[in-house]
């Protein structure tokens, strides 16, 4: 072989190689950049977006509206990090319940629920419960006034019992794990971690409507108020307003999903809510909420927020002052950052250099 074309084929492996270091380099650059962004953009957090309200961590007492569709489940942490869960929804919704609570536990370094509250018989509100009883530890629960199916003799008193399959089984997965059970009625109060907890219906001992056993619970901290009312109906708001306890509150979930069944112009007049949270499926056959009542919370100077429309959200209470949260959503598309990179890549691999000197 001639010097010349030895000298040739060394320059073309020196140039070569040369070429694969800056195209080495300029990848490297580029997968470093990469990471940069995505680390500064949550990382993970836009392949798996989070499901829960994350920006309502640091409130000192915040309540979260799950949405599990056409059902109610509210979830409210106390300043000390107790826990307590307002119904579980339906049980074909469960599996949204808890995912939300699993992600939210996890989030807040938890590990049960302290207090499970199921308002009233339907199945709505007490379908999740099983799913909720073998997922987590709950050590306090508050039940109606009324009996399961399988309760049938077991305490002798004249509380009515349900013939639904649903509360029955809601019952049973509470007595499987011996979880102690009081029955809600209105002077049932405590605090957790300077909040008052103050269950103010069901006033009376027995109703036509499984609705009207509802609890109805008001938690107060930091000068402000939050009222759970389950899906009482309008009967319940006028015994509440008879009985004269203090209804002035700022926070209203409001009843029965909206429906024209409560949320009367005097029971607003009385409670004077800034903000009010409907629980309530989209486009659901009962065609909640009613456009009424809807009409009546804006009128009387009430902001609005629906799971139907925001999914799950929270209201959040720090130094005394009330923020609504909602899922977060990555601030761009990702993917777009994926397609970018990945061309850049290809553009660096397909440079056509210039050769060597021959």
């Amino acid at each position: 072989m001639k010097v010349k074309e030895i000298k040739k084929n060394i320059n073309y492996v020196k140039n070569n190689k040369v070429q694969i270091l800056v195209r080495t380099v300029l990848s490297a650059i580029v997968v470093l950049a990469f990471l940069l962004i995505f680390f500064l953009f949550d990382g993970l957090t836009f392949f798996i977006p989070p499901k829960i309200v994350t920006e309502s961590k640091a409130c000192d007492l915040e309540v979260n509206f799950i949405d599990v569709g056409q059902g109610d489940a509210s979830l409210i942490r106390f300043p000390n990090d107790k826990l307590m869960l307002i119904d579980t929804g339906y049980g074909s919704e469960s599996d949204k319940l808890i995912s939300y609570l699993d992600e939210y536990l996890s989030l807040h370094n938890l590990t049960k629920i302290n207090y499970l509250v199921l308002t009233h018989p339907d199945a709505d509100h007490v379908g999740g419960t099983k799913a909720l009883n073998d997922s987590f530890e709950i050590e306090i629960a508050y039940r109606p006034k009324y009996f399961s199916a399988s309760e049938e003799g077991l305490y002798q008193n004249s509380y009515k019992i349900s013939s639904s399959q649903t509360y029955d089984k809601a019952i049973s997965a509470l007595y499987s794990k011996k979880v102690e059970m009081n029955f809600s009625e209105s002077g049932i109060s405590f605090n957790e971690g300077g909040a008052e907890v103050q269950f103010l219906a069901p006033i009376s001992e027995s109703y036509s409507n499984t609705n009207n056993y509802s609890a109805v619970i008001k938690i107060s901290y930091q000068d402000k108020s939050f009222l759970f009312t389950g899906d009482a109906e309008s009967l319940v708001e006028r015994e509440l307003i008879s009985s004269g306890v203090n209804l002035d509150i700022d926070v209203l979930k409001v009843s029965h999903h909206g429906s024209s069944s409560g949320t009367s112009q005097q029971f607003l007049e009385a409670t004077t809510p800034s903000i009010s949270c409907i629980s309530v499926g989209a486009d659901n056959s009962h065609k909640h909420p009613d456009s009424d009542v809807v009409n009546r919370l804006i009128s009387s100077g009430s902001e609005v927020y629906m799971t139907s429309t925001s999914g799950s959200f929270a209201v959040g209470l720090t130094s005394g002052q009330l923020k609504v949260y909602f899922v977060s959503t990555s601030p761009i598309d990702f993917s777009i950052v994926l397609v970018i990179a990945g061309v850049t890549l290809i553009l660096i691999w397909g440079i056509k250099f210039p050769k060597g000197k021959k």
